[in-house]
């Protein structure tokens, strides 16, 4: 009996790898992604499959709508990213299993376009990559299937992690490039998932997300339309973040309205490395039909 679990448990170990394989993880490529996230992945001999797409192509979703103004500026600083058909590799009930996912992004940017641009053409490949290292991870846990009562929850986890770690490296990285290249922009960011009748909001910033619906009344031409806010904008002048501002050594000075220091309208931000001290962290928010909500700091 010892010998055929034993079989039973190299044959699954066995199987978990090579379905990691085959999406391009090995365990090699797992200790580097542990080291150092996506970045390290894509300039690892050790991860070679891995590399990034033109980014845009993907950005061309039939069902997506959207309306710009450039204002006065003679260039854009706001982008937008959407695709409504991400396929992405999650663990289910059955084994790793590929889910439709909608992303939904806009990036509100300031100072310069830069911010703004390496984040709409980063994001949609970061968060693939850490949603599928995640999974892969899961797979080791669980041994290639999920139970069957954790499957919901646990693949919005992926998902809320996977989007976690891609807005605070998408950062990193940028802000690593304006150091170097003296780049003082800066971006909004707020992106929305749509997965399975859920929406996951990750919000940095001002830019506003709302979910509005409009119920036509029965032999009535007439609508009510209704809108609920998803997002809280981050602003120096709310009392939590005006408090975590002071603590770390910034201030809040009113020139026409509230600013960081005086110089940024907002206190949450991909960029602007010369207020990045107290611009940390950012607030992500899962909202479910039961308007449920999840958040962190």
């Amino acid at each position: 009996m010892m010998e055929v679990l034993k079989i039973a448990v190299l044959f699954l170990g066995a199987f978990v790898v090579t379905i990691a394989l085959s999406y391009g993880v090995s365990v090699s490529c797992m200790m580097v992604y542990d080291e150092g996230g996506v970045s390290a992945v894509l300039q690892s001999p050790e991860c070679s499959r891995w590399v990034l797409s033109s980014g845009y192509p993907r950005n061309q979703t039939v069902n997506c709508q959207a309306a710009t103004f450039q204002g006065s500026r003679e260039y854009q600083e706001d982008r937008l990213l959407c695709d409504l058909h991400m396929k992405i590799p999650l663990l289910g009930k059955t084994g790793l299993e590929e889910f439709t996912i909608g992303l939904v992004a806009v990036f509100d940017g300031h100072g310069g376009n830069e911010a703004s641009d390496m984040a709409s053409k980063l994001l949609l490949d970061y968060f693939y990559m850490h949603a599928v290292f995640n999974s892969y991870k899961l797979m080791t846990r669980y041994r290639g299937v999920l139970p069957v009562t954790e499957d919901d929850v646990m693949q919005l986890e992926i998902l809320r992690e996977a989007l976690l770690n891609t807005i605070h490296e998408v950062d990193f990285k940028f802000s690593q490039d304006a150091f170097e290249k003296k780049l003082f922009s800066g971006s909004t960011a707020t992106v929305a998932l749509l997965v399975d009748g859920k929406i996951l909001i990750a919000n940095v910033g001002d830019s506003k997300a709302l979910l509005c619906t409009a119920n036509i009344e029965s032999g009535n031409l007439t609508a009510n339309l209704s809108a609920i806010e998803l997002t809280e904008d981050n602003h120096p002048d709310r009392d939590d973040e005006r408090a975590r501002i002071q603590a770390a050594g910034g201030s809040i000075i009113g020139l026409g309205v509230p600013r960081v220091n005086g110089i940024l309208a907002v206190s949450r931000s991909i960029g602007d490395v010369y207020l990045k001290r107290f611009l940390l962290g950012f607030i992500l928010i899962g909202r479910m039909h039961s308007r449920d909500s999840i958040r962190e700091r």
